[in-house]
């Protein structure tokens, strides 16, 4: 892996040397203010945000209730509610303070941490042992470059990165960080860079709470099967480094805490992240909730698109996956959905919506029937989705309408789930449409449509 800095950098077009110019005069305007001060102003800009989009407070939301699902008691609805406006307002506070400590000397942000557990990291890199710094988006994250100067003026570390859309802004960014002693490393470039560093002793940070997409390892987050990334795991295990993990979270107005915790040595994807989770746990709100973490597809909600059939991992789950789903008046033999997704996601909670004429279901905990009047008025039709998805402490991901019922698709829509299926249906909200299955065989295809590629069905 070569040095980020070592990239030739596209040319800028007008649109980022105007959004450079901006960047630059606000940094210019902060720099007029104290870190308390912006800390504030942060969090009312949070509280402003919270007020202002509603489609970032259900993402927040969601992603809250995933992660506290599989607490011995999870929070209800107005806990959750309070947390969100919390984590708006902690992102504020993180965000515009982050800027505005880029523009301070390391002497002056010092003054504004605090460390707990350095001996972890401390005690490796003295040994001439490398680490993997396994971290999360949490708090002030400009604050990161002061734990690597703790461990001496020889030492050296810096973080794997995404290069920014913005070329002016990711040469300042990148002249920035290696002004400061980083070293660092674009993740689109290869393995052998971070290894390198590690091997001789250095510190490599690695952010490991976004999804990983189709190349990623399946196994719980939270509870939550997810796709996540190997590559602390294997940057140590390569490299015979140690690792640890690292909280960032505010402790007071314009000041924060660095934790860092020790991870066993040959920890493997899974025992690393249970590891990173106990850092988040530190401040669930200081946690950047912003990204869909657990999104699912829109037309395939239950595949991860990896090489990895799910079904194994899926069963070391604790917080289910949720559908509501829906089964066609006199195709009995529709009931043979339901024990294919079983079978290949064991990890499912499958709310049926009963209206007394169901056929019998499997006699299973992961199926729950959830009542429901057929011909009830469409208002009530359509709250039911609500109602459903507010019976569980982890909510409901999508719908699959096996009656093509339109006001619950509707509902579904409002409700801002990603996915929503039916059979013989067409046209919006519907995402995905399926034809009606002429037998039991048909109904356990369609299921494996819902879970697998075409080269995990092979395999």
């Amino acid at each position: 892996m070569s040095e980020a800095a070592d990239e030739t950098p596209k040319s800028p077009t007008l649109a980022h040397r105007l959004e450079y110019a901006a960047f630059r005069a606000a940094e210019g305007l902060l720099s007029l203010f104290s870190l308390e001060t912006t800390v504030r102003v942060g969090q009312g800009l949070g509280v402003l945000a919270w007020a202002l989009f509603p489609k970032w407070r259900k993402l927040v939301e969601r992603n809250l209730r995933i992660a506290t699902a599989a607490d011995e008691t999870p929070p209800d609805a107005a806990e959750i509610g309070r947390m969100v406006r919390e984590t708006f307002r902690r992102a504020g506070n993180n965000l515009l303070s982050s800027q505005r400590a880029a523009l301070m000397t390391p002497e002056e942000l010092q003054a504004h941490i605090e460390f707990e557990g350095l001996e972890h990291l401390l005690e490796p890199v003295k040994a001439g042992r490398g680490v993997v710094l396994v971290w999360s988006h949490m708090g002030n994250w400009e604050v990161l470059a002061q734990l690597v100067k703790t461990l001496g003026p020889d030492a050296k570390g810096g973080p794997i990165f995404r290069r920014l859309e913005n070329p002016l802004l990711d040469e300042l960014t990148v002249q920035r960080r290696t002004q400061q002693g980083a070293v660092l490393f674009d993740k689109h470039d290869g393995f052998n860079g971070p290894a390198a560093l590690l091997r001789e002793g250095g510190v490599v940070t690695v952010m490991t709470d976004q999804r990983a997409g189709g190349h990623g390892e399946l196994c719980p987050f939270f509870g939550r099967l997810s796709s996540c990334t190997p590559l602390p795991a294997l940057l140590a295990r390569r490299t015979g480094a140690a690792m640890v993990t690292l909280s960032v979270f505010c402790v007071g107005t314009g000041r924060w805490r660095l934790k860092v915790r020790p991870v066993p040595d040959k920890a493997r994807t899974p025992e690393v992240l249970t590891h990173l989770e106990t850092a988040m746990r530190d401040r669930l709100t200081d946690v950047f909730w912003f990204h869909d973490r657990w999104r699912i597809d829109r037309v395939r909600p239950l595949c991860f698109f990896t090489k990895q059939v799910p079904t194994e991992a899926a069963r070391t789950a604790t917080v289910p996956t949720r559908l509501a789903v829906t089964l066609p008046a006199g195709r009995p033999d529709a009931v043979e959905v339901l024990h294919e997704l079983l079978e290949l996601r064991p990890d499912l909670r499958i709310d049926v919506l009963d209206s007394g004429d169901l056929p019998a279901l499997p006699d299973d905990p992961r199926i729950v029937r959830f009542p429901w009047d057929r011909e009830g008025p469409e208002i009530h039709a359509g709250a039911v989705v609500e109602q459903c998805g507010a019976s569980h402490p982890a909510p409901l991901d999508f719908v699959l309408l096996l009656g093509g019922e339109l006001p619950l698709a509707l509902e579904a829509k409002r409700l801002g789930l990603r996915a929503i299926i039916g059979v013989a249906v067409s046209g919006k909200p519907w995402t995905k449409s399926f034809p009606m299955p002429a037998d039991a065989e048909g109904w356990r295809n369609l299921a494996g449509d819902l879970v697998l590629t075409a080269k995990n069905r092979k395999a």
